[in-house]
């Protein structure tokens, strides 16, 4: 199986072929769209323009599709928290389609039952305009009295969620906080989004779900250890996280490339359509429960399945309430420099913004002095003690498992050769994204090839950097220069992630950012067996 890919910064996306139904990781890059150089939503230092329109794709016929187009809308259900609403197709809009990487969309929906304290998922079918699915989508079961909640991901650049009569959240009463309760950007602006990710009940699922812990009927699974012995990582750990934390879902979907006709990606469909194509969602909690979590020996919070009967799967509800519970400081919440979190007009800093992405994520608002360089609980949202977590946690995990992630296949063949220069490289891009002060010791340096990618890296452990407040020296960590990607020449130049030396400019990434922060999504299935 091959899978697409995307990030905060840039949608590395790329379809491939099932070519079964297994789960061995085969990576593929694709086409490279940098989200903040879309021709309606640019990045310019730290200034962004607006989105053009709230409504402009609601016009454009279901024919007419434009493969170069990276900001796209979704039209879902007016009764979208039913489970009538949860299995009528979503419908992704023209110019839009999924058989486009950069224009990918995902929906994953959780639902918790009061009277149990379960807590399930079900994945939406989101398919073009104009197209049939291939298989009608499971109809769900929901208990009476659940509340539902939903989270949406995209591979493209800013995905707007609109109603049956193409309104924005900020002017529908349908899902907008009268109806629904969607959010996709500042709550009542018009044209302010988050980028990639919206939700739908976010807040009131949270609060359900928070209250069946304190009433004892909520289990929360222990994170248990990984193969070092140290606790296992939630999306809060600084051992995994980047500058956009807790973003996109784990959805995946079977999709024919030539008809465009899709399904929900269960075993049925899968034995029933051998040769449909896997579309997937990168993100953050896909990321910690299908690749590093096994990597190391932790198991993620599976829920189960409502549309793939037997199946236990990953969902960005269940890793944010676990993290919520169990992760121990320091915690990487949300950090008001998230390029997410910024106003869509000015890119200028917003607490009310902030406050929204972390609601929509279970995440206290933020509280306290914004220009903290203390804070372990990660709740002022101020950018010294996020860059602190990057630096001083990061490295020694890393280090930890170098021979493990070594082993592994890179998701994004511009970011890193191997897992584990991929991970190192992202910890750089982030801090080069949120504007980190440079340490003293930079505990990570790298080599890159032409294409921007980390070829070999070189962690110092025993700098306040990187774990160690004595400072004593300890042994350096390297990895070996990798076979570089096809066509790329070899930079043999240690780069400082803070501008003593410059990443080659390949046009994939102009201002040195690099080309992916994110993660990449493959979702493992754990099917119960049954007794015949």
């Amino acid at each position: 199986m091959q899978l697409s890919l995307s990030s905060c910064l840039m949608v590395l996306a790329s379809t491939a072929a099932l070519a079964n139904a297994k789960s061995d990781i085969k990576f593929d890059s694709g086409v490279l769209h940098r989200r903040y150089n879309s021709p309606v939503h640019r990045r310019g230092g730290n200034m962004m323009a607006p989105v053009a329109s709230t409504t402009a794709a609601a016009a454009a016929p279901a024919a007419t599709l434009n493969a170069t187009v990276v900001n796209c809308f979704l039209t879902v259900p007016a009764n979208l928290l039913t489970a009538a609403g949860l299995a009528t197709p979503f419908i992704l809009n023209a110019p839009c389609s999924q058989t486009v990487p950069g224009q990918q969309s995902f929906a994953e929906a959780s639902v918790y039952d009061p009277a149990t304290g379960a807590i399930s998922t079900y994945h939406p079918l989101i398919i073009d305009a104009g197209v049939t699915p291939i298989v009608p989508p499971v109809v769900p079961a929901i208990p009476a009295g659940a509340t539902v909640g939903i989270w949406f991901g995209f591979n493209g650049g800013v995905l707007q969620l609109q109603d049956v009569n193409g309104l924005t959240p900020d002017k529908s009463p349908l899902i907008g906080a009268g109806g629904a309760g969607c959010i996709n950007g500042l709550p009542g602006t018009a044209g302010d989004v988050f980028g990639q990710v919206s939700w739908c009940n976010a807040q009131p699922f949270f609060a359900a779900v928070n209250g069946g812990i304190t009433a004892g009927k909520v289990t929360i699974p222990a994170l248990g250890t990984d193969t070092m012995g140290n606790p296992c990582p939630t999306s809060r750990s600084f051992k995994m996280t980047d500058a956009c934390p807790s973003d996109n879902v784990g959805t995946q979907y079977l999709i024919n490339m030539k008809t465009r006709g899709a399904a929900q990606d269960t075993a049925a469909n899968r034995a029933a359509n051998a040769n449909l194509t896997v579309i997937n969602n990168a993100s953050d909690e896909a990321l910690l429960g299908h690749l590093i979590d096994p990597a190391i020996g932790c198991v993620p919070f599976n829920t189960p399945s409502l549309d793939d009967p037997g199946a236990m799967v990953v969902s960005l509800a269940a890793n944010e309430i676990q993290a919520a519970q169990l992760q121990a400081p320091p915690l990487s919440m949300v950090p008001l420099k998230d390029p997410d979190c910024l106003l869509t007009a000015t890119g200028a800093l917003s607490v009310p913004k902030t406050n929204a992405y972390r609601l929509g994520v279970n995440q206290q608002p933020v509280a306290g002095n914004t220009n903290a360089t203390v804070d372990p609980t990660g709740v002022t949202g101020a950018l010294v003690p996020y860059c602190n977590g990057l630096n001083e946690v990061a490295p020694p995990f890393l280090a930890d498992f170098q021979k493990v992630f070594i082993n592994m296949p890179s998701p994004a063949a511009c970011v890193g050769t191997n897992f584990f220069t991929f991970l190192c490289n992202r910890v750089l891009m982030s801090e080069m994204l949120l504007g980190c002060p440079p340490p003293a010791v930079n505990p990570i340096v790298c080599q890159f090839n032409g294409c921007g990618a980390a070829t070999s890296c070189v962690i110092t452990l025993g700098s306040p950097a990187a774990g160690n407040a004595t400072g004593v020296a300890a042994p350096t960590m390297v990895t070996p220069p990798m076979a570089s990607v096809a066509g790329a020449t070899l930079v043999p130049t240690s780069v400082n992630p803070w501008g003593t030396a410059h990443r080659p400019n390949d046009g994939l990434h102009p201002d040195g950012a690099g080309p992916w922060l994110g993660s990449h999504s493959q979702r493992h299935r754990k099917h119960k067996h049954r007794k015949s």
